[in-house]
């Protein structure tokens, strides 16, 4: 009997912001789920030398840390420079270098296609020489910088027909690419009440919930905005995470260990979607893969801090379809937030827009594509 061929599918992302990682591991889970190929995911950073790791990923939560203009001055000015100019030619010669191991990996694993949920191996698969695999982009955020842009993609799957018309204008075939809406993990229904889930977080039954999420990277100052909402200890609770930044949180534990207000702070957590779950409103900065969870929980937003560049595009398009705030001084938040718990017809305007524009099943329909 003959040995049957697997095809081999390679699931690439970048740790910069946990939306790209968690948008390959939705990715990695459903496929495995639906197809006896082998499926595997992979850090593209695992391949470069650790003073490049360390430089990538630490130095992009330091600048939307501490230096968020000079953030903005970089993602702008290289959205300016074309994908193919001397000047991106010359660095990706020096990333093909780094990479080395990367490409021995493709020359042994020979992966049939490639996934990619960051715009790096865009620039390390282009001038290989695609014999065998076809190599497939998933835009993590609602719009598109021109590190993603590359002729050399099979196809690319967005978020929003406004990222296609944007991937459109910098010249990508429309055939080319399809609207899923961003990768997520599947919610699953819970059998117990929400009231009774809100116990079991320590939390209030009755109260209005709001959810404060500071991103991945935990920025922002979240001290200052807790500190507003204690006036309405008795109108709503709160609960905080942090992301990654233990700093942050050991602060917050200590600064609010008297606080009037029921509140249940938290790190960087897999159980995300048991808070939303309780959650009436979402205070968050706008990054790709957050804002698609609260769409799909149908959660109005409040955005604050939002990185310049790409999440105030995020913030932009729910502000466009109605379903969030962007504000832009935090001191607003609380006045903003007490305005929609007293005004419940806005409020259910704003969860009823989540609601239409939330993505249907785009693991799903990712999966269904590339397998045609």
């Amino acid at each position: 009997m003959a040995n049957t061929v697997r095809n081999k599918i390679l699931i690439l992302y970048a740790p910069c912001g946990a939306g790209h990682q968690k948008a390959a591991q939705a990715l990695s889970d459903y496929f495995k789920s639906q197809t006896e190929d082998d499926v595997e995911l992979k850090d593209i950073l695992e391949f470069a030398p650790s003073w490049y790791r360390k430089i990538y990923r630490d130095g992009y939560y330091f600048l939307i840390r501490k230096l968020p203009k000079l953030w903005a001055y970089l993602y702008h000015s290289t959205d300016l420079i074309p994908p193919e100019s001397s000047l991106t030619r010359f660095w990706r010669q020096l990333e093909h270098k780094w990479f080395a191991s990367f490409h021995r990996y493709l020359d042994q694993s020979h992966p049939t296609t490639i996934v990619t949920t960051h715009f790096l191996p865009i620039s390390l698969l282009k001038d290989r020489k695609k014999n065998n695999y076809q190599l497939t982009v998933v835009v993590t955020d609602y719009c598109a910088h021109n590190a993603w842009v590359s002729v050399f993609v099979d196809h690319y799957f967005v978020a929003a027909e406004e990222v296609k018309k944007i991937l459109v204008q910098k010249g990508i075939i429309p055939e080319r690419i399809t609207v899923t809406g961003i990768p997520f993990k599947p919610m699953t229904a819970s059998r117990e009440s929400r009231a009774d889930r809100k116990v079991e977080l320590g939390l209030n039954r009755e109260l209005f919930t709001v959810l404060v999420l500071s991103g991945a990277g935990g920025t922002g100052d979240i001290s200052a905005l807790i500190k507003k909402m204690e006036p309405y200890a008795y109108t709503l609770q709160l609960m905080v995470g942090v992301g990654l930044n233990k700093v942050m949180e050991k602060k917050l534990r200590k600064d609010f260990a008297g606080t009037p207000l029921i509140l249940k702070i938290f790190g960087f957590t897999d159980k995300i979607y048991d808070y939303y779950q309780v959650t009436d409103l979402v205070i968050t900065k706008p990054g790709g893969l957050t804002v698609t969870e609260c769409l799909a929980f149908g959660l109005p937003m409040i955005m604050v801090n939002a990185i310049p560049g790409q999440e105030e595009e995020n913030a932009k398009f729910v502000e466009k379809n109605e379903a969030g705030k962007l504000v832009k001084d935090q001191d607003d938040v609380p006045a903003t937030v007490v305005a929609l718990i007293q005004d419940r017809e806005k409020l259910k305007a704003l969860k009823d827009n989540a609601s239409r524009i939330a993505p249907q099943d785009p693991c799903k329909k990712i999966f269904k594509e590339i397998s045609e």
